[in-house]
């Protein structure tokens, strides 16, 4: 199977789950499946568990072709135990700008 059939079919199954999409980077090298970056449900649905995410994995691992899965996610981290979600800080809200308006010129006589 090729990288472009392995990196569909995962998506594929993301899609199943739910996973919003635009967040995770899918990259297919050989038979070796890569996921990069944070894994969440779509917007209104319940966050993931540890179980989900370990059940998305198996998923991936059955997909024909696939020899090795490697997943280096920002808000999950694999343990010894299996998968931890990692609290990742809320951006602070950024304050605009404040812009002082130059002074309006006066017209002396």
């Amino acid at each position: 199977m090729g990288e472009t059939f392995l990196r569909a079919e995962t998506r594929s199954v993301l899609s199943r789950n739910r996973v919003e999409l635009s967040l995770l980077r899918v990259g297919a090298f050989g038979n070796v499946v890569r996921l990069q970056g944070t894994l969440q449900r779509a917007a209104g649905l319940p966050e993931l568990t540890h179980e989900a995410l370990e059940a998305i994995e198996r998923e991936i691992r059955r997909i024909p072709g696939v020899r090795r899965v490697e997943i280096h996610l920002l808000n999950w981290n694999r343990q010894e135990s299996g998968w931890r979600a990692i609290e990742t800080p809320v951006p602070e809200p950024v304050e605009p700008a404040t812009v002082l308006a130059e002074p309006e010129p006066t017209l002396s006589s």
